[in-house]
């Protein structure tokens, strides 16, 4: 019997002091139940090998990322269909797989929007051919150029497309921040419907020597207005 599809989303918590993998969030117990999730309804078409990439995927990301992708997105044949508890799991199982180191207390949804995806030896700047995630507010300068201003900085999306309900929502829930990206094919993407709203940006860093662009993929409405 198909199940109803459920849709999670985990949001981020402004101000929260950050963790990284690296910091024992999870539990053996934890991953083994992740394991045992996985095995039952992801191995039919993925072979746990392809996670032990996990780090250079998905790096300069919050764990929120591979979790929301994954609740809303997966499996293919019946996204959501399997439960909160079971994705946050096999979350869990990921990281054992890529040798993070295991903790004392398991892995919660409020936590994963704390927990930076990074190198053991830190953040590292993203490669430039990779779809980039910035909330920002769309403003129009002086000369009716389109610009993300008070943005937050770019953070790596799978989809370059437009994104479900549940991650405009965690988008909506980040925090705005200090950086500015000049959008030179924002006509192309009804720059009006957005204007003055906080809003999500995918696309790629195009760097020049008077500062970055984001060169647009997608450009959707997170909030009707940029809070102060």
């Amino acid at each position: 019997m198909r199940m109803v599809a459920l849709m999670f989303v985990v949001t981020v918590a402004a101000g929260a002091a950050d963790k990284t993998v690296w910091d024992g969030v999870y539990t053996t117990a934890q991953a083994a139940r992740g394991q045992a999730a996985f095995d039952s309804r992801c191995r039919q078409c993925h072979r746990s090998g392809f996670f032990q990439g996990f780090i250079e995927r998905w790096r300069e990301d919050k764990l929120s990322g591979i979790f929301n992708f994954i609740s809303t997105r997966m499996p293919l044949d019946n996204p959501g269909s399997a439960t909160k508890t079971q994705y946050l799991d096999i979350v869990t199982y990921f990281l054992s797989l890529n040798n993070l180191p295991d903790g004392a207390q398991e892995l919660t949804p409020e936590a994963l929007g704390e927990i930076q995806v990074q190198r053991k030896d830190g953040p590292a700047p993203l490669p430039d051919d990779i779809t980039v995630r910035v909330v920002g507010c769309l403003t129009q300068g002086p000369d009716n150029a389109w610009m993300l201003t008070r943005a937050s900085e770019p953070g790596r999306t799978r989809e370059p497309t437009a994104s479900t309900e549940a991650e405009l929502k965690s988008s909506g829930a980040q925090p705005l921040a200090t950086r500015t990206f000049p959008l030179p094919d924002a006509d192309t993407r009804s720059p009006d419907t957005h204007k003055g709203h906080k809003v999500e940006a995918k696309g790629f860093v195009d760097h020049k020597p008077a500062g970055d662009r984001l060169l647009l993929t997608a450009l959707q409405t997170v909030a009707p207005s940029c809070p102060e």
